[in-house]
């Protein structure tokens, strides 16, 4: 059975991925970014990386001459595709609130 045209829609984007793996070595690795209704935003790295890692993901923009800045990112392992390549899902990190202080209550 074919899925309906509108979860079919997604949207490819060129990124760059940054954090440590799972043998805690620092890493940037140029990827591609899935997003679409369904799934949300899927990375598929060379490496694997620890549960619930945190990385950073900067959107290259190949003719724009401004640089773009890097979004913190929950990552969850999804499975290994194919290629053997480690895909994972990507949650938006949300800043932590600032700490109430006593001249603030």
């Amino acid at each position: 059975m074919l899925a309906p045209a509108h979860d079919l829609a997604s949207n490819h984007y060129s990124v760059e991925v940054s954090g440590w793996d799972v043998s805690e070595s620092f890493f940037v690795e140029t990827c591609e970014l899935e997003w679409n209704e369904h799934s949300g935003k899927c990375i598929a790295l060379r490496r694997m990386l620890p549960e619930r890692a945190h990385v950073f993901v900067r959107l290259l923009q190949p003719l724009s001459t401004e640089r773009s800045y890097p979004v913190a990112y929950e990552a969850q392992f999804t499975c290994s595709n194919p290629l053997g390549l480690s895909q994972f899902r990507l949650t938006a990190v949300l800043p932590r609130p600032k700490p109430v202080t006593r001249e603030h209550q």
